[in-house]
């Protein structure tokens, strides 16, 4: 199945960082992504950057993330391992 070759295949660990916004979870990343040969994956840049939303949220002002969407971005490039994902929490994230 494509899980066992995924963990056959996978060198490196792949480490998920959440926390409450302004907790210094991306300046914790982006320290240890340097100290070690790992790759700092901010998950709000990259939604951005992909525009990866299902919305907008006008009470709140923000657009709406579309999770589905943020799981199939990150699936390929978390196959290898060696990536630090950084993002407010969890509960998205399957269980691969």
């Amino acid at each position: 199945t494509r899980r066992m070759a995924t963990t056959e295949r996978r060198r490196k660990p792949n480490v998920l960082v959440t926390g409450t916004p302004g907790t210094g979870k991306s300046s914790t990343c982006s320290e240890l992504a340097a100290r070690t040969s790992l790759e700092h994956v901010d998950v709000g840049a990259m939604a951005k950057d992909g525009r990866l939303y299902g919305g907008f949220d006008d009470k709140l002002q923000c657009p709406i993330l579309d999770e589905d969407r943020v799981i199939d971005e990150l699936e390929d490039r978390l196959v290898d391992g060696g990536k630090i994902v950084d993002y407010h929490g969890c509960d998205f994230f399957p269980e691969r």
